[in-house]
């Protein structure tokens, strides 16, 4: 399952919103505008990350209900659009979040973008305004997806990164766990440096003598020319407390920072398979002494 896959969260003024009025046939009335104090937001929350999805937060500013049918969201950062489709209604002075999946990121040098989401809007009255809004984004998450995304296609080019398929651990030994990242290259040119890793909120690095450690130095360079390879991680849990594992969503992906031959570097996470995933919260719980 490639990484882009697997992994990794706007209230604005109407920018001259043009409306089209359906209310019967879809007659030209005159183009009027949304009420003032309807808005949208993006952001993502820590569930959108890994499925690459993206929250349409439109804001009703207004003392009247609106419903939202329809959001299509549109941007130079990614191949195409994409729609939410069904009936929502949104309280006056309230707001609701629509989830959409991201397309594929362009990753070209544009220097400029331009962002916007159509919401279909039907108004108290019933009748149903459409609207072309520039969503505001307080996070920039676009600007970090897009980034993100590119930097994951660049290394994906060059290597196949990946946690191994089990865990080396003892049971009731009390010792760190081991778990090694695969590095396969493959036979595209340039080239992906693995500088560091992390540790998780979850599961700490140790280093040779046991010490945990934030970080773990690597600084290999693979290219076509290079064998696979493996980097062993020592692990143990972060904290021994049951509501960690309980309430888990992100301990079990590990921050990799990278940097490639095309000039982009950043941090990637990298997930385990949900067998590896049950071998760490066993290991957690026994290392613990969790019952």
């Amino acid at each position: 399952m490639s990484l882009l896959t697997a992994i990794r969260g706007l209230t604005v003024t109407v920018l001259a919103a043009t409306v089209t009025v359906c209310a019967s046939g879809c007659a030209d009335v005159g183009a009027p505008r949304l009420p003032d104090g309807i808005g949208v937001t993006v952001f993502q929350d820590r569930f959108d990350y890994a499925g690459r999805q993206l929250e349409l937060e439109v804001v009703n500013g207004t003392k009247e209900s609106i419903t939202v049918s329809q959001a299509d969201f549109t941007s130079t950062r990614f191949v195409s659009s994409v729609a939410w489709r069904g009936d929502e209604r949104v309280p006056a002075g309230g707001a609701r979040d629509f989830r959409v999946q991201l397309p594929a990121p362009v990753c070209g040098s544009i220097s400029t973008h331009a962002d916007t989401v159509t919401l279909d809007v039907a108004l108290r009255n019933g009748v149903v305004a459409r609207a072309t809004v520039v969503p505001s984004d307080p996070r920039s998450t676009l600007a970090t997806v897009n980034t993100q995304d590119c930097l994951i296609a660049s290394v994906e080019a060059r290597a196949t990164i990946a946690m191994a398929p089990a865990l080396s651990w003892s049971p009731g030994a009390h010792v760190p766990a081991v778990l090694e990242l695969l590095v396969t290259p493959t036979s595209a040119d340039g080239s992906v440096t693995i500088d560091s890793l992390g540790g998780t909120v979850l599961l700490s690095l140790v280093d040779g003598a046991g010490t945990v450690i934030d970080v773990l130095s690597v600084g290999t360079t693979f290219t076509s020319a290079s064998p696979a390879g493996k980097i062993p991680l020592s692990i143990v849990p972060s904290r021994c407390d049951a509501h960690a594992v309980e309430e888990d969503k992100r301990g079990t992906f590990f921050p990799l920072e990278v940097h490639t031959s095309d000039d982009r570097r950043g941090s990637m996470y990298i997930p385990v398979s949900d067998t590896v995933r049950r071998e760490l919260y066993e290991f957690y719980g026994d290392y613990c002494g969790l019952p």
